[in-house]
């Protein structure tokens, strides 16, 4: 009986790691693609065409696992790669929200210190030069 129970978790882990490192290596194509991206200023709308375009290797690498995880463990294919799907969209609609919400902070961020510059410019720039019929009269 241990030795059956031993020998499931072996297998349970070994179908795992098969899983893990497909999962790993997307996770940091989003991540890296994620700082490229900053780097070259894509905006937050294009970012997901943007990483389908750069992780399109790691996706069908992750999908293909998941899709097989799942068939061998007695799922239907169809509804495996539908899940397989749901996974790939859930790690890349979280990089998607994170760059947006990032990069709408830097663009505010840009704003504000634009408006705080052309303040600082303005404060900076001396007052005309009172006119002599605006200039207050000495005292008699």
């Amino acid at each position: 009986m241990i030795v059956l129970i031993a020998a499931s978790a072996v297998f349970l882990v070994a179908d795992q790691a098969a899983i893990a490192a497909p999962t790993n290596a997307y996770k940091d194509c989003l991540k890296q693609s994620g700082v490229k991206a900053k780097s070259e200023k894509v905006k937050g709308d294009a970012f997901e065409a943007y990483v389908r375009g750069l992780c399109a290797a790691q996706i069908t690498e992750l999908r293909n696992a998941l899709i097989g995880f799942e068939v061998k463990n007695g799922t239907q294919r169809a509804e495996a790669a539908k899940d397989a799907d749901m996974t790939v969209d859930d790690y890349l609609g979280s990089a998607v929200d994170n760059y947006q919400f990032l990069a709408g902070v830097d663009e505010e961020n840009a704003k504000a210190e634009a408006d705080a510059k052309a303040r600082a410019a303005a404060a900076a720039t001396p007052a005309a030069p009172a006119s002599p019929a605006s200039a207050p009269k000495p005292p008699k």
